[in-house]
């Protein structure tokens, strides 16, 4: 069977693996972790860590460990499919199977061998004459011939199409080469994307070129400095690290990572001993690279440019990490404006004392907010104070929360007892999920916020519109999703049994949809269509899908704990979940779970 990643990594998701491994381990909690024996070699001391919140075990003796669904096929010896299979069913977490044909699978064979294969064009060019420039230009960043090999990079030539005519030569099709974003085609012909820039090969975590990166060669401002390939059928932006590539295992053993803005950054760090920093491959922080970096380790060092740009950009960063859970300090740097030209001019030593006194995340902002107002001015004040309220939605710990007020209470000599109206009773934590994040950037149509449970969800109903009625109720987040319920909310309405190919085609063109969003349902319905010819099928993943918007509301719920009883009757309903139960025993226990809320005021 095959699986599409984003599934593959919700189910990853929504397993815990203290009771993945606790099933067949005994464990005892040390710490913010747990230990027991190495199921993996004869073990005499504890030597096997679970850590709930990296989501991963590892045994120091003998390597073995990983992710929830890694650890179940090492331990069953079983493929990594059938343990996400088993451990998808074992929980009620919904998993979908899709038919993958010869054809997809040779596409997408022959994606990564254009891309290797355009890389080592890149890789060669640099050591040729007409990769001269470039060479001289690393020089003088301190970047020698055996660091460039190490790190793979390369040099796209000053022409109109070198690596198109290239990549054609060795038999590859137009059509690829330009949705792979190596080739444009305009007015005059096609011609190469990246030309006479530095080329950083861009990697997935598993260690496939996805992307590149180009920094220009060229003097003229009208020329961007750095480009990236645009999202292609391998390579979505903001989902990956620059420098993650074989970092997994440092980056827990050190468990901590230095962010950095630019791949010159990274490289520089490197070059200097710094093997933990990673770059956001030039755009704004994302939700998931933060979730990719919360694998590997719970601590972050933000390095970024230390202009206006830059500081801002560490804010907006922070609140991700630290919704997410991060602990996080802040480097900040005296006559360097980036950290390249810091350790350029300074050197290790004194990039090793500017961790050293990096500042936390809390004593930054505060710093940060301060030189944007007057704190003798009454009304100033109060607004210095209402900045705070966006990191404080972004923490979870009642500990934390009040450490940080209590701090804050003592700096601008105001009650604590009045400020925590204000930063936490009527500003609680609110997780952020995937589509948060879009609030950054305007929904264009070339993007549709993606939100998998409501992804499936939709699929499901466009199977079969009666399922409507079990989720019409549901408090969807992305607009695409709202948009298609007001549709089904409408069919159902008028009586509709089954939804027409016509009706839904309407109104898709009825001109509030982008063209992103419009091609995304026509993708769900043919889905729908393939998936669920079968209703045996359909009515499984009913229960499935629906069992996890009841995790969901159940999890939601379990956040107002002011009241022990109704939290433990949450939990055991939570718990009774993992037996295999009938959909009616389901709705019925959806139906307790309701009035419970009800009758304590909760919905």
């Amino acid at each position: 069977m095959k699986y599409r990643s984003e599934d593959i990594d919700n189910l990853i998701n929504q397993l815990k693996i203290e009771e993945v491994v606790g099933e067949v381990v005994e464990l005892k909690k040390s710490g913010a972790n747990y230990k027991g024996l190495c199921p993996f070699h004869q073990d005499t001391t504890p030597s096997f860590s679970v850590s709930p919140s990296k989501n991963i075990c590892k045994c120091f003796s003998c390597g073995a460990g990983g992710n929830p669904v890694k650890f179940y096929s090492e331990y069953y010896k079983i493929s990594f499919e059938e343990a996400a299979e088993q451990l998808a069913k074992k929980y009620n977490i919904p998993l979908r199977s899709y038919k993958i044909n010869d054809k997809q699978e040779k596409e997408n064979d022959k994606y990564y061998r254009i891309m290797n294969i355009a890389h080592q064009f890149f890789q060669d060019k640099i050591f040729e004459n007409e990769g001269r420039n470039a060479m001289e230009y690393l020089s003088g960043r301190g970047i020698n011939p055996k660091f460039i090999r190490e790190n793979e990079l390369g040099y796209a030539p000053n022409s109109w199409n070198d690596l198109y005519d290239y990549l054609i030569a060795k038999g590859f099709e137009k059509e690829d080469i330009i949705s792979l974003g190596l080739a444009k085609e305009g007015e005059k012909g096609i011609y190469d994307a990246f030309r006479n820039r530095i080329m950083f090969p861009i990697y997935s975590p598993q260690g496939s070129i996805i992307a590149f990166g180009g920094r220009t060669l060229e003097t003229s401002k009208e020329i961007p400095k750095y480009i990236n390939s645009p999202d292609t059928p391998i390579f979505k932006k903001g989902k990956n690290l620059y420098g993650i590539k074989d970092k997994g295992n440092i980056l827990r053993k050190k468990n901590y990572s230095l962010l950095m803005e630019g791949y010159m950054d990274v490289l520089s760090a490197h070059l200097y001993g710094f093997d933990v920093a990673l770059a956001s491959l030039g755009t704004a922080f994302t939700l998931e690279q933060g979730q990719l970096l919360k694998r590997y380790t719970n601590n972050v060092i933000l390095s970024l440019d230390m202009d206006k740009a830059g500081q801002t950009a560490t804010e907006k960063t922070a609140f991700i990490l630290k919704n997410l859970g991060f602990n996080i300090r802040v480097l900040k740097f005296q006559n360097a404006k980036d950290p390249d030209e810091f350790l350029k001019k300074y050197g290790k030593e004194e990039f090793l004392k500017a961790v050293k006194n990096s500042l936390e995340i809390f004593d930054f902002l505060y710093d940060f907010y301060s030189k944007e107002y007057d704190l003798s001015n009454i009304m100033s004040k109060q607004k210095f104070i209402e900045r705070f309220k966006d990191f404080f939605q972004n923490v979870e710990s009642n500990l934390e929360k009040t450490l940080y007020l209590d701090k804050l209470s003592k700096a601008v000599n105001i009650e604590k007892s009045i400020l925590q109206d204000m930063l936490i009773t009527n500003n609680k934590y609110r997780e952020m999920k995937p589509s948060f994040y879009a609030e950054e950037k305007e929904q264009s149509s070339k993007s549709v916020v993606k939100n998998a449970l409501e992804d499936i969800t939709m699929e499901l109903i466009l199977a079969d519109i009666n399922y409507y009625e079990y989720f019409k109720d549901k408090d969807i987040e992305t607009p695409l999703c709202r948009k298609m319920f007001e549709f089904f909310k409408n069919s159902r309405e008028k009586g509709k049994e089954n939804i027409s190919g016509k009706e839904l085609k309407e109104y898709l063109n009825s001109g509030i949809f982008s063209a992103a969003e419009a091609e995304k349902i026509f993708t769900l319905n043919m889905y729908s269509i393939t998936d669920y010819g079968d209703a045996k099928k359909r009515e499984t993943d009913l229960k499935e899908i629906f069992v996890s918007w009841f995790r969901k509301e159940l999890k939601s719920a379990q956040e107002v704990r002011e009241n022990i009883m109704v939290y433990l009757k949450l939990k055991r309903i939570e718990e009774e979940l993992r037996f295999e139960l009938s959909f009616e025993e389901i709705l019925g226990k959806y139906e307790h779970f309701k009035n419970i809320l009800l009758g304590n005021n909760i919905l």
